[in-house]
């Protein structure tokens, strides 16, 4: 699958679908509008030039945020030096409606999560394209 931002400077190619969305609602997600399929590392090639950001409301941030420095779409995230593990946010939205059509969507509740167990969910998680729209 592939995707890019609005001015396409900047491409994403994924090998497969994720098997679910996250739709998370925290201060950072809901502001960069992310909805979030993971991946590994190998799995997604970004082609282009992006800018970043890491939060600074935390002391040891897990994620480093992605963009466009041209048109300023969020394209994805990677995780920081802080977090041992292989794994990449990808903005879905990014991709057509059709391409992303089904997949499991959840509504995280990040605005009260704090990392410190599993987030719970707003709502029982829906399908994109039926319940639940990007």
């Amino acid at each position: 699958m592939k995707a890019s931002c609005h001015c396409g400077r900047v491409e994403l190619e994924i090998a497969h679908r994720p098997d679910f969305i996250n739709l998370c609602d925290c201060s950072l997600c809901s502001k960069m509008g992310g909805a979030w399929g993971y991946f590994s590392e190998s799995d997604v090639t970004v082609t282009g030039t992006t800018a970043s950001y890491r939060r600074i409301d935390r002391e040891k941030p897990a994620c480093e945020a992605h963009f466009c420095p041209n048109c300023g779409t969020t394209t994805h995230w990677v995780l920081t030096e802080h977090f041992d593990a292989d794994r990449v946010g990808v903005n879905m939205r990014l991709f057509e409606p059709g391409e992303v059509a089904r997949i499991e969507a959840r509504t995280l509740d990040g605005r009260n999560w704090f990392g410190d167990t599993e987030p719970a969910e707003r709502r029982p998680p829906g399908r994109l394209g039926e319940d639940v729209f990007l």
